[in-house]
């Protein structure tokens, strides 16, 4: 009996860990609640305080990492007025040759320098660093602003430049033919020398066809004059054999005019003036 009682005065473990459990999750429950409201009032007590700091967090921060960014993109403005301030900088034309062939690079000798053409292909990034690091011997010290049809690859080209040395690479925003890229802006912000112009089509012909294709145009002309003055010979012809097959009485009698000069009578003859008379003596 005196153990039964020790039994039932004393709870069992398994019993108090049972009774124990729900009061865990109560506080657990309680604490977190504790805390969604201490954040509540706090946002509701120093509303400016968190608006500046969300302002901080998605605004100058991201704006911060642009600005310290060593390769971005630069409207085409922006890149000409680098070039023009900064003697270490250079343009970088990164089309393909067949694109280069239809509109040239920007002609930059008002600022004595020169557009440099270096193709960029996805899968050869090697060949193409290596290809500008025998152009510039001070990669540390130089400044590229890369100019595509778009820019689709500018951006590429610029991470991958400075990844391997240079000091800053720009991506022009818009290349050569995009919106409010560099053919966009030139009439209105741009000096008219570095402006560029699609060639016509006639020249680009000329170009094409070194092996005779001007001259061969030529002889087409030549032919065309000759089969012209061909067929108006023919013509000619045609209307003498049409004249020699006339009868030759109607001939005759459309060449000889007639002696009457009275169309309806001809037959009529004009009278003839009287001889004059001797003088007698």
């Amino acid at each position: 009996m005196g153990f039964l009682f020790l039994g039932l005065s004393f709870p069992l473990p398994c019993f108090a860990s049972e009774t124990t459990a729900p009061t865990e999750e109560v506080s657990s429950k309680i604490n977190l609640e504790a805390i969604l409201v201490s954040i509540d009032n706090f946002f509701n007590r120093y509303p400016f305080f968190v608006a500046t700091v969300t302002f901080i967090w998605l605004v100058v921060i991201p704006l911060t990492e642009e600005y310290l960014q060593k390769y971005k993109f630069i409207s085409a403005i922006n890149a000409f007025k680098k070039l023009q301030d900064d003697p270490n900088s250079q343009l970088l034309d990164i089309r393909d040759s067949r694109s280069l062939a239809s509109l040239e690079s920007p002609n930059l000798k008002i600022l004595n320098k020169s557009a440099l053409h270096v193709e960029f292909r996805e899968g050869n990034e090697e060949g193409f660093v290596n290809k500008l690091l025998e152009n510039f011997g001070e990669p540390e010290n130089t400044t590229i602003c890369i100019i595509d049809n778009f820019d689709g690859n500018s951006m590429k080209a610029a991470e991958l430049l400075v990844k391997n040395g240079f000091k800053e690479a720009y991506a022009i925003r818009g290349g050569i033919r995009g919106k409010k890229g560099w053919q966009e802006i030139q009439e209105t912000l741009l000096p008219p020398s570095v402006c560029v112009y699609p060639k016509k089509k006639v020249k680009l012909s000329k170009e094409l066809n070194t092996n005779g294709g001007v001259q061969r145009q030529d002889n087409n002309d030549d032919d065309f004059s000759s089969s012209t003055s061909f067929s108006n010979s023919k013509k000619e012809n045609n209307n003498n054999r049409d004249v020699s097959s006339i009868n030759p009485t109607l001939q005759s009698k459309a060449v000889q005019r007639p002696s009457s000069p009275y169309p309806n009578y001809p037959d009529l003859k004009p009278p003839s003036s009287p001889t004059p008379s001797k003088p007698k003596s």
